[in-house]
C-alpha cells in the first residue's frame, strides 16, 4: 500500500488521506480548513482541489471514508465525484441529515421572507444560493453509504473496495459516532485512528480494541491536536461534578456547549440533576439531536444518554423564573439568550462555557466566528468548565506502545509540534 498525507502534517482539520494500491484506492476525511489553520479557501477552490485529487492516480476501485461529522474531516463532501462512493457511520449520516435539513428549512424560510418584503436582488440572490447549497447536501447525505456499529461481542464487518479492506472501529471524540479505521492490503494492515480520547464516557474501550484488533500493524496514522497544548484532559465524569457544584450557587445557569457532542450534554444533564435544576434548550437542533440520541443510547447507557429537555418558549419563562434552570445553547442562540436573560437579575444569573477557549482567545478564531466571544460576554458571572474532544500527549503514547507499529505518521497537528 502508499500512503499520501495530502493535508493535515502541518495544521489541525482540513485532514486529507490517500491508500492506494494498484488498483484500489480509498481517501479517509474530506475535511474543510479550520480558521487559522491552512490556507483559507474559497468554495470554488475547493471544488478545484478535490477535482485535481481525483484526477490523478485514479484507479478502478474507489471510495471515501470518514471518520466523524466534523466540517474538517466532512466538510467537502459535496465535491466528491458522483461515481466515487462514501461511506460514514450509521451515526454520523443521522446527525448531519438533522443538521443540513435544518439549515435547508430555515434557508427556504428565509427566501419566502424576502419575497414578501422589499429587498435588494444581492440578499434576495444570496439566500436563493444559500438554499440551493443546502438542499444540494441534503441530497448528497441521504446518498451516502453506512455501516453500523458493532453490537458488543459480534464480529466487526469489514468493507471491501477493490483489493483494500477497511473495518470501522467505535471510538470516543467530542461528536456522537466516531470511528477508526484498519485498513489492509498487500498483505500490509494499517491503523487510522481519526480523532480519538479516552477520558470520555464512552473511552474506556479504546486500549482493549487496540489491543485485540490493531495488532501486527505496519503504520500508524495518529491525530496529534493536543501535542503542543497544556490543557489538562479530565473526565467527562469531573466536568459533571464541578459543573453540579458551582449550578447549586446560582438560580438561572446557562452552558455553551455543542449539540453533537453527546458526552457533554450527558455531563451536564447529570449535573442538573443533582443541583435539583430542569434543563431546557432553545434550538431545535439541540432537541433534535437529544431526541435522536435518546432513541439511539437509552437503554445501552442504561439512561445515561437519555435526555428530555423542556424546549423553552414563553409559556416556560414563569416556570424557569420562578424555580430556576438550566439552559443548554449554542453560540448561534446568542440573540435568543440576550433577549432571555434582560428578564433576569444579572447576579443570579452563570454561564458555564463548556467549549475550548481558543474560540473567544484566539484572534484569528474570533475574527472567523466571533459570536463565542460575544455570547461569552453577555454574562457578568462566567466559569469555564471543559475538557478536549481529543487525545493528550499521554494517550497517545499509550496509543502507540499497545499498537506498537513499524511506523508513526502523525496528522492533525500543529507545524511544529512533535511526537
Amino acid at each position: 500500500m502508499n500512503i499520501k498525507i495530502h493535508r493535515g502534517l502541518e495544521q489541525i482539520g482540513g485532514c486529507i488521506t490517500e491508500i492506494s494500491t494498484d488498483t484500489s484506492r480509498i481517501f479517509v476525511d474530506f475535511g474543510q480548513n479550520l480558521p487559522g489553520c491552512g490556507k483559507p479557501s474559497t468554495p470554488e477552490e475547493d471544488e478545484k482541489m478535490v477535482k485535481a485529487l481525483f484526477s490523478y492516480n485514479s484507479k478502478k476501485h474507489e471510495a471515501v471514508f470518514y471518520t466523524h461529522g466534523h466540517e474538517d474531516h466532512v466538510g467537502l463532501f459535496e465535491y466528491i465525484p458522483d461515481n466515487v462512493p462514501q461511506y460514514m457511520s450509521q451515526g454520523t449520516k443521522e446527525l448531519l441529515s438533522i443538521k443540513y435539513g435544518l439549515l435547508s428549512e430555515g434557508a427556504s424560510l428565509k427566501v419566502g421572507e424576502l419575497q414578501q418584503c422589499d429587498c435588494n436582488s444581492d440578499e434576495y440572490n444570496t439566500a436563493v444560493n444559500l438554499c440551493a447549497q443546502a438542499e444540494n447536501k441534503c441530497r448528497l447525505i441521504k446518498r451516502m453509504k453506512t455501516w453500523h456499529r458493532t453490537a458488543p461481542h459480534k464480529k466487526t464487518q469489514s468493507i471491501l473496495i477493490g483489493d483494500i479492506s477497511v473495518t470501522p472501529f467505535f471510538n470516543c471524540h467530542s461528536i456522537y459516532d466516531s470511528h477508526m479505521f484498519l485498513i489492509e492490503a498487500d498483505g500490509k494492515r494499517i491503523w487510522h485512528t481519526g480523532d480519538y480520547r479516552e477520558h470520555g464516557y464512552m473511552g474506556k474501550g479504546l486500549i482493549p480494541t487496540l489491543r485485540k484488533y490493531a495488532t501486527e500493524i505496519e503504520t500508524l496514522i495518529t491525530e496529534g491536536t493536543m501535542l503542543k497544548r497544556a490543557d489538562k484532559c479530565i473526565h467527562e465524569r469531573e466536568i459533571s461534578l464541578k459543573m453540579a457544584n458551582v449550578m447549586r450557587a446560582f438560580k438561572y445557569v446557562f452552558v455553551l456547549a455543542s449539540a453533537t457532542d453527546i458526552e457533554r450534554l450527558a455531563a451536564i444533564k447529570e449535573a442538573a440533576n443533582e443541583a435539583g435544576k430542569t434543563i431546557y434548550v432553545c434550538s431545535k437542533f439541540m432537541k433534535q439531536t437529544m431526541d435522536f440520541f435518546t432513541m439511539q443510547e437509552e437503554e445501552l447507557s442504561h439512561g445515561l444518554f437519555s435526555f428530555h429537555p423542556k424546549f423553552y418558549n414563553q409559556r416556560f419563562f414563569r416556570s424557569a423564573k420562578r424555580n430556576g434552570m438550566v439552559m443548554i445553547a449554542g453560540s448561534s442562540q446568542k440573540d435568543r439568550i440576550s433577549k432571555l436573560i434582560m428578564g433576569l437579575p444579572q447576579e443570579e444569573i452563570l454561564l458555564i462555557y463548556s467549549s475550548w477557549d481558543g474560540y473567544y482567545k484566539d484572534p484569528e478564531q474570533i475574527k472567523a466566528n466571533p459570536t463565542y466571544k460575544e455570547f461569552r460576554e453577555m454574562f457578568h458571572n462566567v466559569v469555564d468548565i471543559h475538557t478536549s474532544g481529543h487525545a493528550d500527549r499521554q494517550t497517545i503514547e499509550k496509543v502507540i506502545k499497545t499498537v506498537n507499529p513499524r511506523e508513526v505518521i502523525c496528522i492533525h497537528k500543529e507545524e511544529d509540534a512533535e511526537l
